[in-house]
């Protein structure tokens, strides 16, 4: 700063101040436009500096938001995604226990048999104990020297007479049940087939003169829509006694929709197409 005074001083002598005097006043102008021209020149060498360092932050806040836009995971991505795997999962549980819930409620039954007061029955009186009876009795061939046999009728007369039974027992034996009402409406309709495809085995046969005792010796075979409900007539009252008097433990054949047999449709198709449906 004193280089540049006396510098200043040299320059006026030679020029304004040479072979002349200054006032005070004059002098002090001098000094301080000198001083301001000084500051002027330091504050423009600093805005070169300052406008570098903005310029090198900008460029990388620029490189930085790139690269957490588009090179980094997207973290709002992942947890959208996760926000939506927990929904589908509550979802999924949610329609699983809907639908064991519905299961649950097919399942359940109970017995509304209504006795007869004073009444005497020769059979169980309760869907288990029948079922289980009647599930012996369609399972037992008649004895070779049973009277039955014995006067020249076959086996299968003898399941027709069990038919008859079971639909006779069917009317006094009532559930309540949405799969089992199911089950013991087929075994209804399957007696009730076998006794109709037995009044077919003397279609067309000329008995006239015979006697009555004698008149089975003319019967037809057996038909096989006949033979074909007394299997599944078996086979269903296996499964039922199964699935209520036993948890289900034991050889299932399918037929019931009480225990979710898997040939539950093949039985309801020989059951309509039979009925015509």
């Amino acid at each position: 700063m004193e280089n540049k005074l006396k510098n200043l001083r040299s320059s006026m002598d030679q020029t304004v101040l040479k072979d002349g005097r200054m006032s005070s006043t004059e002098k002090q102008r001098i000094i301080e436009h000198a001083l301001n021209n000084d500051s002027h020149k330091k504050n423009r060498n600093l805005m070169g500096p300052f406008l570098s360092v903005a310029a090198t932050m900008i460029f990388f806040f620029s490189i930085g938001s790139f690269t957490y836009y588009n090179l980094l995971p997207d973290k709002t991505s992942s947890s959208d995604s996760s926000a939506t795997e927990t929904i589908r999962e509550t979802e999924k549980i949610v329609n699983e226990n809907e639908q064991s819930t519905q299961k649950s409620s097919e399942k359940a039954w109970r017995d509304v048999t209504v006795l007869e007061p004073g009444a005497k029955y020769d059979m169980p009186t309760n869907a288990r104990d029948y079922i289980a009876s009647a599930n012996r009795s369609i399972h037992t061939s008649p004895a070779p020297d049973s009277k039955l046999i014995e006067r020249g009728f076959d086996e299968m007369y003898y399941y027709y007479l069990e038919a008859m039974a079971l639909q006779n027992g069917l009317n006094i034996i009532k559930v309540e049940g949405t799969d089992l009402e199911k089950d013991f409406n087929n075994l209804y309709i399957l007696s009730q087939i076998i006794q109709e495809e037995q009044g077919k085995r003397l279609d067309g046969v000329n008995i006239e003169g015979v006697s009555k005792f004698d008149a089975h010796k003319y019967w037809k075979e057996p038909t096989d829509e006949m033979e074909q409900s007394l299997v599944y007539l078996q086979n269903l009252l296996n499964d039922l006694d199964l699935i209520i008097n036993h948890d289900g433990k034991g050889k299932l054949f399918g037929y019931s929709y009480q225990a979710d047999g898997n040939k539950t449709a093949e039985l309801q198709k020989f059951i309509d197409d039979y009925n015509g449906f």
